[in-house]
Order: structure tokens, then C-alpha cells, then sequence
């Protein structure tokens, strides 16, 4: 094990603070891998993102002291999902889920693990109050350096989450499908939980192999634009969408 991971009552965080009592029927929506948070300009853009969006999914979020405002100011409250601490600094490092609505529930998953650095990929989930009701949000960071078989694991394991919920709800990380068959299981899962694939454009998303890696799966919403552009802050192109309640 190269990497200590947190006790498991200490993985679920929350920092920052909700601005609304509910959503509005129609929200803003961020989704960007964050690369740790170490490569340059990422304060900035994320600060923009953050303005912008009443809902932000992140994954390779770390949570240093040094970066604390970055997360406790923005204005959204951050739910987080710690997968370990990083080597050096002892940081918490995992997905983290910001909204400018309170989560009325959080939940995760963590039952595959990256097969040389040990550390658990972290499935979070969260739901929360909207002018239509309750939303239920999944943010997914999968498995990368593995098979066919952990990464099926990984997509049922994230399909559990969604069980028993009929409301609106949205799917959406750093899927890893670098490669066709990762691909179809990942639509395939999709399909059987009835989500529809978001489509970008202008469609910048960040490649693996030629295959994109980030994805955005709705139910129960209607889209009205989305965008994947470049950045220079994460080696992931953030993702930005409007979304609308039905």
C-alpha cells in the first residue's frame, strides 16, 4: 500500500455552505477532473467554474490547507468522497460534489481498487432538494489500469446507488473508457438504468487511446446546452452544461 487511506469515518467530508434551500428547476452543471490540483491556473479557473455553476462534480480533488477558501468560499456546499492521502503533503484526495443547495443524503462506494497503487476508486452519491422534488447525483471516478472484469465491477457498483430511486437523477466523472469494450459496458449500464448520454458542443473532451473519458448520463432532465472546453488548469477539459427539471 503506497497511499494511507482514510477510516471510514472520516471518508465523507463536507465543506462551504449552500446559498439556496433547493435547486432551481433550471441549473448550471460543471464536471471536471481537477489533476490533483497541481497544475497551473486551476485557482483561477476553478473559481470561474465555480461562479458559473449551481452544481460541480469533481474528481482528483485535494483538499489542502493551503486550498481550504478555495473550496469554503465559492459559494457551494462540497460533499467529498476521500480515496487515500497523497504521499507527500498527507492531503485528502477523492471526488467531491458542490452545490449551491444542501445534500439531503450522501453515500459512496469503494469496492474496486487500482491494481499497483492500492488505492480505492470512489463512487459518490448525493441527493438533493429542487423545485421538482429530490435529485439524485452519482460522481464517479472509475477504474483505470485494470481489466474487463473490476471494471464491470466498478459500473455495477455505481448502478446500485440509483436502485429504487425513480426521480430525476444525473450520472457523470471520469469514466476511463479508454477502450471500445470499456466503452459499450459503460453505455450498456447506461441504457439499463434508463439515462440518456449528454452530447457536447463544441465537443473538446479529453482522449485516452482516441476514446474520451468524461462523460454526463441524465434522467428525468432536459438539456438545453452543453459545452466541453480546453484548459490548460487540468490535464481534463472541463465540462459545462444547462439543465433543465421536467
Amino acid at each position: 500500500m503506497f497511499y494511507k487511506k482514510p477510516a471510514k469515518d472520516h471518508i465523507l467530508l463536507c465543506k462551504g455552505h449552500a446559498q439556496l434551500a433547493r435547486l432551481p428547476k433550471r441549473f448550471s452543471l460543471c464536471v471536471w477532473n481537477l489533476h490533483k490540483c497541481k497544475d497551473t491556473g486551476w485557482r483561477e479557473e476553478f473559481a470561474l467554474h465555480c461562479k458559473q455553476s449551481d452544481l460541480f462534480l469533481t474528481q482528483e480533488a485535494m483538499f489542502l490547507p493551503s486550498q481550504e477558501d478555495c473550496f469554503a468560499n465559492c459559494g457551494l456546499e462540497w460533499t467529498a468522497a476521500v480515496s487515500f492521502f497523497s504521499f507527500l503533503r498527507h492531503a485528502p484526495i477523492g471526488v467531491a460534489t458542490g452545490s449551491r443547495a444542501p445534500a439531503l443524503r450522501a453515500d459512496y462506494r469503494a469496492n474496486v481498487y487500482e491494481p499497483f497503487l492500492k488505492t480505492p476508486k470512489m463512487t459518490l452519491c448525493t441527493v438533493y432538494p429542487t423545485e421538482r422534488g429530490p435529485l439524485l447525483v452519482v460522481n464517479l471516478h472509475a477504474i483505470n489500469f485494470t481489466g474487463h472484469k473490476p471494471f464491470s465491477l466498478n459500473m455495477a457498483s455505481a448502478a446500485q446507488l440509483l436502485e429504487g430511486f425513480d426521480g430525476p437523477a444525473l450520472v457523470a466523472g471520469d469514466f476511463n473508457v479508454w477502450n471500445k469494450h470499456r466503452l459499450q459496458l459503460m453505455r450498456q449500464t447506461a441504457s439499463q438504468l434508463q439515462l440518456t448520454e449528454m452530447v457536447f458542443e463544441p465537443d473538446n473532451r479529453s482522449r485516452f487511446f482516441g476514446q474520451k473519458l468524461d462523460f454526463v448520463f441524465t434522467r428525468g432532465l432536459k438539456l438545453l446546452q452543453a459545452q466541453a472546453t480546453p484548459s490548460h488548469a487540468s490535464d481534463h477539459n472541463p465540462l459545462s452544461a444547462v439543465l433543465e427539471l421536467q
